[in-house]
């Protein structure tokens, strides 16, 4: 959120990310046909093509190479399938939901620059405001049926980790800088401390919580579905102005950049989630859930531009790929949620008014709780989803 700017996970190959085992992905060998492999390469994956910098096509197969002159040995090789395979994920497996309310919060809410105050009004901490509506959320689809888990259900960090654990690898990290050399020696000195400090927080709440969410998914809950609840912001003045504006956009899980595909832990994850084939049941999970949103919110959304590293896919406006680590880490189809800008006007007043019961009246308008109306439209939007009736964009 920094000075409230929208700040997502965006990949980055310095955050931790599991090690890059390939021989993981000989299960998927001969089940995948090239075509198949082709169209979500360059649809999903990496529309900007620059995976194939790293590719060798041979007669029925393709192998991966870690760097685009490929003087070395491949680091894998996919064999494709010689038929087309009926390899479907299906959206009637679909019981066990994992609920991930983002960030940590409490005491670390402002170190993740997700927090702010206006006044002597109630604080704005995105951590209780996600973690509000997946309580609720959690309550209407167990009610409905589903097994349903939370990745977190408190104020404290998943990860054992802490930020002084890091210090040694920021500080390793900044002294590769040199944007600090043209200081006088104090202000330098000044200048890296605070670096390292910022650097070390960076690495612990984006990098090690993030990965520990991950492994708590793909090792324990092994969900079916992964729904990550966010809150949304988009950039304010200095005097924190609040914002007339105020939109909702869905990310799943896509477009890696070719700096990202540098890095070999990058491409395997590229690998993982483009042949496990969790693409199709997330683009419907997705716009289900978008459109629900999307109606019962009335909110436009949100426009990116060519070089914004999302790109929108499918016919649904609100919903785009984007290479996040919350998605690229975990296993499976995995849906991210950013509705309402928390410094828009009308949003703000209801994020004072705390969650309640019936409806209240804000400039002239009756609202719903805006944590239940969040909880009401997403479970209301994978009822339809599972009940084999994709919605349309509203």
């Amino acid at each position: 959120m920094g000075r409230f700017l929208l700040c997502l996970i965006v990949a980055q190959a310095s955050l931790p990310v599991f090690a890059a085992d390939w021989s993981a992905l000989a299960r998927y060998q001969e089940t995948i046909s090239r075509a198949e492999f082709g169209t979500l390469l360059r649809h999903v994956y990496c529309p900007s093509d620059a995976l194939t910098n790293y590719l060798t096509y041979g007669t029925n197969c393709v192998a991966v190479f870690s760097t685009v002159d490929k003087t070395n040995p491949p680091i894998f090789t996919l064999r494709f399938a010689s038929a087309p395979p009926a390899l479907r994920p299906s959206r009637d497996a679909l019981r066990r939901i994992a609920l991930d309310p983002g960030h940590i919060g409490g005491e670390w809410a402002r170190m993740e620059e997700r927090y702010f105050v206006r006044g002597t009004d109630r604080p704005v901490q995105e951590a209780v405001l996600n973690l509000t509506v997946a309580r609720l959320l959690k309550a209407r689809l167990e009610k409905a049926g589903a097994e349903v888990f939370l990745t977190k259900d408190d104020l404290a960090p998943v990860t054992e980790k802490r930020p002084k654990d890091f210090r040694a690898q920021a500080a390793q990290q900044i002294a590769l800088l040199t944007r600090f050399e043209s200081f006088p020696i104090l202000d330098r000195e000044a200048a890296v401390a605070d670096a390292i400090r910022k650097q070390a927080e960076l690495l612990f709440y984006r990098g090690a919580e993030i990965a520990a969410r991950a492994r708590i998914l793909n090792e324990k809950i092994r969900p079916d579905i992964t729904l990550c609840i966010h809150f949304n912001a988009v950039e304010w003045d200095e005097c924190q102005s609040l914002v007339d504006d105020n939109r909702l956009v869905v990310f799943i899980h896509g477009d890696y950049l070719e700096s990202e595909l540098a890095d070999d832990d990058q491409k395997l994850r590229l690998f993982s989630k483009l042949l496990e084939r969790s693409h199709p049941v997330e683009l419907a999970a997705a716009n289900a859930v978008a459109s629900a949103l999307a109606s019962a919110t009335k909110l436009p959304p949100v426009e990116y531009g060519p070089n914004s590293g999302a790109i929108r896919v499918g016919e649904n406006p609100y919903i785009y790929v984007r290479n996040l680590a919350a998605n690229r880490l975990v296993n499976g189809p995995v849906v991210y949620l950013e509705p309402y800008y928390m410094n828009n006007r009308i949003v703000y007043q209801r994020i004072q008014g705390g969650d309640y019961e019936g409806e209240r009246e804000i400039e002239g308008h009756r609202y719903q709780s805006i944590f239940r109306e969040y909880a009401d439209a997403v479970a209301g939007g994978l009822a339809q989803f599972l009940g084999g009736k994709d919605s349309n964009p509203r």
